[in-house]
């Protein structure tokens, strides 16, 4: 499981705004000034001033769409989603909600389309979620201040640090004790949920990636009472790729499994009937359930508008893995 990030004392009051019992949501990166602005959010690549409060707002991740939306603020410019080349079902949705049009969006396959975002004329960056933010930081900041986290925070940490940005602490407060409070009542109506061991796997050309290793954002599964399998202590951010002999890894009381286009893994969902696969007790018995990829997109995006999409369309999944019934 992943444990709370200590925060130094100047971090303090932008932890709290989201209230979480206490835990601190904010990476200890991020220090909150005495007013809301000027604000400095620092990361591992660089630090973000922001003068004023920002009018026009850039996102150049499917995670940072999401928090935006989620606090009601209109981006002027955002990536397709990975997963669909599009906006995802869940942004789309709020996109709605908030009588929001969909705004531009750019090719972000090669990362941040630096002309487009320029073009743009952003006043803030909001790069949470975007892997290797490393590898544009300094670019991106040539055109305004860049909000960018440790690559392991957590949604609720990335969640902080836009609102910190935006001055949004109340509208972000709101959201997080809404999804945990709807997170709350669906564990107590599925009290089969608690201490299941859950494996999250990623099916690549040579290998298998194990998602639910120690220290990954598992958040979702064991706030709903889940418990990661013993088999995740062997695998970490850096070492996560499972061989065709090492299957039997990925044996847990329920696994959930994402398989890419038909030929192109190590494995197709058809192969599961393989005797060779069928020796994990988890195939054998049935307790998997194999995620779309809107639903594998959410679960390793993890934001205030993919989790509660998720609360929707899991819970009913888990309780059919778990009876071993597809």
């Amino acid at each position: 499981m992943k444990f709370a990030i200590a925060l130094p004392l100047s971090a303090l009051t932008a932890a709290a705004v989201l209230g979480l019992g206490g835990c601190a949501v904010l990476p200890d990166s991020a220090r909150q000034t005495d007013g809301p602005y000027p604000q400095t959010i620092d990361s591992p690549y660089g630090s973000a001033t922001i003068e004023d409060r920002p009018t026009k707002v850039a996102v150049v991740s499917d995670v940072d769409l999401d928090i935006a939306l989620a606090l009601g603020v209109d981006p002027v410019i955002a990536p397709a989603s990975e997963s669909s080349g599009s906006i995802s079902p869940w942004a789309e949705e709020s996109l709605k909600d908030n009588g929001f049009e969909t705004p531009p969006t750019f090719d972000a396959s090669n990362g941040p389309d630096i002309a487009a975002i320029t073009k743009a004329q952003p006043d803030v960056i909001l790069a949470t979620g975007l892997q290797d933010a490393g590898d544009s930081f300094d670019e991106l900041s040539e055109i305004a201040p860049v909000v960018a986290t440790t690559p392991d925070s957590t949604w609720t940490e990335r969640t902080a640090a836009v609102a910190t940005a935006l001055d949004e602490a109340a509208a972000a407060k709101r959201a997080v004790s809404d999804i945990k409070a709807e997170t709350k009542d669906i564990a107590s109506s599925h009290l089969e949920f608690e201490d299941t061991r859950y494996t999250l796997a990623d099916v690549q050309k040579n290998s298998i990636d194990y998602l639910s290793y120690d220290g990954s954002d598992d958040s979702f599964f064991t706030d709903l009472g889940l418990l990661t399998a013993a088999e995740a202590s062997q695998y970490s951010a850096e070492k996560h790729s499972v061989r065709k002999a090492e299957v039997d890894t990925l044996d847990a009381d329920v696994l959930f499994i994402h398989f890419p286009d038909e030929g192109q893994g190590l494995l197709d969902e058809s192969d599961l009937s393989d005797p060779f696969y069928r020796e994990v007790k988890v195939i054998r018995g049935k307790h998997y359930s194999v995620l779309s990829d809107d639903e594998f997109a959410a679960l390793t995006n993890l934001s205030p508008l993919s989790y509660p999409w998720l609360l929707d369309k899991l819970p009913t999944a888990i309780r059919k893995a778990e009876q071993g019934r597809l």
